[in-house]
């Protein structure tokens, strides 16, 4: 059965209140006896003037708000730890949605239910500045979320949010709070609303359309704005929001930008004013929910209130992004229109001796100068694997993502075979990650663990085709790299709910210059064997190591071999590849004989001259290869 919330913002546009702590502080209270001497923390009022509470939760819903949120905006153990109340934040959440759910169970009727919003502020530490770790926020979050249910709240709203990587651990927080108390998402719904300052970006830098992207894919019910400005500096983002999100939008601005008058803030925009501006939002960009932030008051939600009515929610058909993955500040499309996805290889301790010898050195400042030559080069995504015997792999994945994420910005792939080493970097990232890689390899056991991580983190995946045949794990054919292919697609969509865009699938490249027998043919599977899969899965990623194909060559050759089988590959479907962006060359660089040769080695075509002067006439290169 849907969320009774959910039910009322799909019938009709709710109201939500104002703002609370402007109330609070205009009431002249003791900070002994009120505060408890916890100055500046209003969440434990809740238990020393439970009646101050009550009588702002009664004046928004007397104005006709639909839902208030409950005064536990610093309800979050690690921010009651900042006033030594850690210990009561169970109970202080428990108390301040009962309090809000009594008050609104009291105004509720048949025609008008009222509802709680169980608040989750964004705190004093910023996970992806390291003031704070994903474990610690995770378990601060839940325990405070976990009262919230517990108290009767209708909905969690994580809000005011400054730094995607918060909501992010929040989301999860939410999740495992819900799943606890043998609730799901379904039924109390998670909603985030994020704040865009006047800069255009959240406060670490994160474009609106960067939020979207890393977020879409979550399990949350809404996404809106609130804080930070009034409503005429979020009309782009919203209006962006309501093209694009495909879920229900919320928007909760101030009253307009504030002034400092006599020494005392002052929100400029009146109730009449505020009421006219978010119209706008009603009707043309078709939102959910309007309410208030910092400076509205009940004043503010009655001509709001009075403007909405019961209407329904205007209609929209938004468009959703492009399949990406984000950096921390903006998304990166996974199909781009005029070249393919470069993944930057350099980054690499298995690959990339330098990169190897910056780890053991442990130069953490030119590891970074390296993801930024990458970008410099051309790479619109950055692999990130410390892998290397010896060293604390999980260690080093975290110091490199922490550094890199903040300083350069690109979306990262994070390549390991160990999924603690791969978590370790899901865990600092705020954009969306891509993960490489998950198999069969080992089992279904450890790739659904790759899965499960990809699933929680909401990260695109990487599913190499190799399987669990102990003669021959590597497909070699494109007929065994189409069925492993299908049998992971069908796997982590039926098994994980994991989005066939969401999927890149790795046809593994293999060499062909060692000059055996068993190798000559490597190529022209894997082109046949990406061919065929594009086209039984035209909405998945495909993406290879490009440069295995030319291993042991020189390095004149390598360039040549790689370019050439690059574009061959891309003709056949390939969407994406590993590659170091300032080696490949574009075809009309290269010389005719050179492509020759190389497209007869690609095509295995031993009884060809190596020396011709042309390109491969249509039949020589035909549209499918027989296997």
């Amino acid at each position: 059965m849907p969320s009774p919330l959910l039910t009322e913002l799909d019938r009709r546009v709710l109201v939500f209140d104002g703002a609370m702590g402007a109330l609070i502080h205009a009431i002249d209270l003791d900070i002994e006896r009120d505060y408890c001497g916890c100055e500046n923390c209003p969440d434990v009022l809740v238990k020393s003037r439970p009646d101050i509470i009550e009588s702002i939760h009664e004046q928004y819903l007397k104005a006709g708000a639909d839902a208030i949120y409950t005064d536990t905006f610093g309800g979050a153990h690690h921010i009651l730890g900042e006033f030594d109340l850690q210990d009561e934040t169970y109970d202080l959440n428990t108390r301040a949605a009962e309090i809000a759910r009594s008050v609104a169970d009291k105004h509720t009727t048949s025609d008008k239910p009222r509802f709680v919003i169980g608040s989750m502020g964004p705190g004093t530490k910023l996970i992806t500045l390291g003031q704070i770790d994903w474990d610690t926020m995770r378990a601060s979050y839940a325990e405070a979320i976990r009262g919230l249910i517990a108290g009767g709240s209708d909905a969690i709203m994580i809000e005011t949010c400054q730094d995607l990587l918060q909501v992010k651990c929040a989301v999860n927080a939410a999740v495992d709070a819900l799943d606890d108390a043998g609730k799901s998402p379904d039924d109390i719904p998670i909603m985030v609303s994020v704040t865009i300052e006047q800069t255009g970006a959240m406060l670490l830098g994160t474009s609106i359309e960067g939020a979207l992207s890393a977020l879409r894919g979550y399990p949350i019910a809404s996404l809106g704005l609130n804080c930070a400005t009034g409503p005429t500096e979020m009309t782009e983002h919203i209006h962006h929001l309501s093209k694009h999100w495909d879920k229900h939008i919320t928007v909760l601005p101030n009253a307009g930008l504030p002034a400092l008058i006599d020494g005392k803030t002052v929100y400029p925009l009146q109730p009449s004013a505020f009421a006219e501006a978010m119209q706008r939002f009603i009707e043309r960009d078709a939102i959910s929910a309007a309410g208030g932030c910092c400076g509205t008051t009940p004043e503010h939600i009655q001509l709001l209130t009075d403007l909405v009515g019961s209407r329904a929610p205007a209609k929209r058909s938004p468009t959703p992004p492009s399949p990406s993955v984000t950096s921390l500040y903006a998304p990166t499309e996974l199909r781009q229109d005029t070249s393919f996805l470069i993944v930057g290889e350099r980054c690499n301790a298995s690959g990339s001796r330098k990169f190897k010898r910056l780890l053991e050195e442990e130069d953490w400042d030119a590891i970074v100068s390296l993801a930024r030559e990458q970008i410099r080069d051309g790479s619109h995504v950055l692999d990130i694997n410390v892998d290397y015997a010896g060293r604390d792999n999980a260690s080093d994945m975290a110091e490199v993502v922490s550094r890199i994420v903040k300083q350069v910005d690109a979306p990262l792939m994070l390549d390991s075979t160990q999924p603690n080493t791969i978590e370790s970097g899901l865990k600092r990232a705020a954009g969306k990650c891509v993960i490489n890689s998950a198999n069969f390899e080992d089992g279904p056991e450890k790739f659904d663990e790759m899965c499960a991580l990809a699933k929680r983190y909401n990260a695109a995946l990487v599913i190499g085709t190799i399987d669990e045949d102990q003669d021959a794990p590597m497909a070699r054919t494109a007929e065994r790299k189409l069925a492993i292919a299908t049998r992971a697609i069908e796997h982590a969509g039926r098994r994980h709910a994991i989005p066939v865009s969401n999927i890149f699938i790795d046809p593994l490249v293999l060499p062909i210059s060692t000059g055996m027998d068993p190798d000559r043919r490597s190529a022209l599977e894997l082109i046949e064997g990406t061919r065929r899969i594009a086209q039984a899965f035209p909405d998945v990623q495909l993406i290879c190591g490009l440069s295995n194909v030319s291993f042991g060559l020189k390095p004149s050759a390598r360039v040549i071999l790689n370019s050439v089988f690059l574009h061959e590959l891309v003709e056949a479907g390939m969407t994406s590849a590993i590659v170091h962006a300032s080696k490949i060359l574009p075809l009309n660089k290269i010389e005719e004989s050179h492509k020759l040769a190389a497209l007869n080695l690609i095509y295995d075509r031993r009884d060809q001259s190596l020396g011709g002067t042309g390109l491969p006439t249509p039949d020589q290169r035909p549209e499918s290869v027989a296997v």
